[in-house]
């Protein structure tokens, strides 16, 4: 199957929390993924940025 985009992320916004995944192609057929959880508190919403 063709690789359409190289990497793409995602995320799932609630009251509580904010869960966040990156996905990304490496070399061959491996695709490396990165799941991670912030408070939804402003402060680490914007910590998001970085």
């Amino acid at each position: 199957m063709e690789v359409l985009h190289a990497r793409c992320a995602g995320m799932d916004v609630s009251k509580k929390d904010v869960k966040v995944c990156v996905r990304a192609a490496s070399p061959g057929r491996k695709t490396l993924q990165e799941t991670t959880t912030w408070s939804s508190m402003t402060g680490d919403i914007l910590r998001l940025r970085d």
